[in-house]
């Protein structure tokens, strides 16, 4: 079935999420836009979104990026990091993977979005948790200019 495997979007801990960025990077928060619909357009604070995206400076190895939140009731969860240049990847927790081959808690690698490598953010944890442990992977990677360190981290958070 997918991401949220049928539950509700969890617009509370996609709020969470984003305060969790902001006062982790505070000034290197440069912008916060939400979405309402699945293919809705990012916009300002409307009430409970669907979806966050936050940007972000610096970067890994452009001068910023982006990451997209998404929480669903169930637990599942997707952060998803972009540059402008093509590098990208993502963090999430898929339940209905547990019927697959794929981990339920994953990693999708830049330059092979389509690979699912078991990720270092261990066990079920609340947003604030998740959060901080995107963060320290992502700090470490752009601290380095090192994609490689992205998922290098033990058992996060």
């Amino acid at each position: 079935m997918g991401l949220g495997n049928g539950s509700a979007i969890d617009a509370d801990a996609i709020t969470k999420s984003v305060v969790i960025l902001r006062n982790q990077l505070g000034k290197g928060v440069h912008e916060v836009k939400y979405r309402y619909t699945q293919h809705g357009e990012f916009g300002d604070w409307d009430g409970p979104p669907r979806e966050a995206r936050v940007t972000v400076t610096p970067g890994i190895h452009r001068s910023g990026g982006f990451v997209q939140i998404q929480w669903w009731e169930n637990g599942d969860y997707t952060y998803h990091y972009r540059e402008i240049g093509g590098l990208e990847f993502r963090f999430g927790r898929e339940e209905a993977n547990a019927s697959t081959q794929h981990p339920v808690r994953y990693f999708h690698p830049p330059h092979d979005m389509d690979a699912h490598e078991p990720s270092c953010i261990d066990g079920e944890q609340p947003p604030e948790r998740v959060t901080r442990a995107v963060i320290a992977t992502w700090w470490a990677a752009v601290k380095a200019g090192d994609e490689r360190l992205l998922n290098a981290q033990d058992a996060l958070p």
